[in-house]
């Protein structure tokens, strides 16, 4: 199962969703072994048998085990709330920290091929559910988004302040956007400082204590203070940063403990 999102060349490929209920010592297959690749799972803050899989599948060729699944039983049985097409995966996914019945997905359309790779399509897009995944709507350009073919996406939302949500969005400009009112409406913040090789690289992290603070993870590690207008590298460029580890290590240790270790 691994939690894989950057599907180069070399990626491995899991065979579903496990389980374990003794702190790691025994594990359990629950399903959804089509999927292949899983880059998001969330758990219900209040209801653990309640989780939410953003699956975003085989690089490699067409598959229907892509999009969005929840289960309300610990996993025994699932539906598949969310999906697009064959060539359509999550590529993020979030949960509001206020209501756990309003989730963000960025749906990519994507293609992945020994000579060359495919990033957008008309399959992607950003959703968004006020119901647990019963409903959804897309966002469009009347919205705020950018107006065209949409590719890769990062999403992030901080419990400072659950209204302002972050988009990091692969298009013919690639750019940073936001909402202050909770994703009624969206606006773009710049698209100078948003990394490099958005296809492989869209992880963007808000400050749980200040939704004003992100970091954003690509070839480098890169801060915001005033809420993405401008960033200043804090990781500089090496290679092994550029591996799935040190993505992982990253998203396990506590943002305050992060900036301790990177800006002292």
């Amino acid at each position: 199962m691994p939690l894989e999102g950057n599907p180069r060349n070399s990626h491995s490929s899991g065979r579903g969703v496990y389980r374990s209920i003794d702190g790691g010592t025994t594990w359990e297959l629950m399903g959804l072994e089509g999927t292949k690749n899983i880059h998001r799972i969330i758990v219900h803050p209040d209801d653990h048998q309640t989780v939410w899989v953003g699956a975003i599948g085989t690089a490699w060729g067409d598959s229907p085990d892509r999009g969005v699944y929840k289960t309300t039983d610990g996993g025994q049985t699932w539906e598949h709330q969310l999906y697009i097409d064959e060539r359509t995966g999550v590529a993020d996914m979030i949960i509001d920290p206020s209501n756990p019945d309003k989730l963000l997905v960025a749906m990519w359309s994507h293609r992945r091929e020994p000579w060359f790779f495919t990033s957008g399509g008309e399959g992607s897009g950003l959703y968004v559910t006020h119901n647990g995944g019963t409903d959804w709507k897309k966002y469009s350009d009347d919205d705020g988004l950018p107006a065209g073919e949409l590719g890769r996406m990062g999403l992030t939302i901080s419990p400072a302040n659950p209204d302002v949500i972050y988009a990091l969005i692969e298009s013919n400009s690639t750019a940073l956007y936001h909402s202050t009112n909770g994703g009624v409406s969206w606006s773009m913040i710049q698209g100078n400082q948003v990394g490099n090789r958005p296809f492989y690289y869209a992880d963007i992290y808000a400050d749980p204590s200040d939704e004003r603070r992100l970091f954003n993870l690509y070839s480098m590690v890169d801060m915001s203070e005033d809420g993405g207008k401008t960033f200043r590298t804090i990781l500089p460029t090496v290679e092994f940063i550029r591996t799935t580890m040190l993505f992982t290590f990253i998203r396990m240790i506590p943002i305050t403990s992060l900036m301790e270790m990177m800006v002292g």
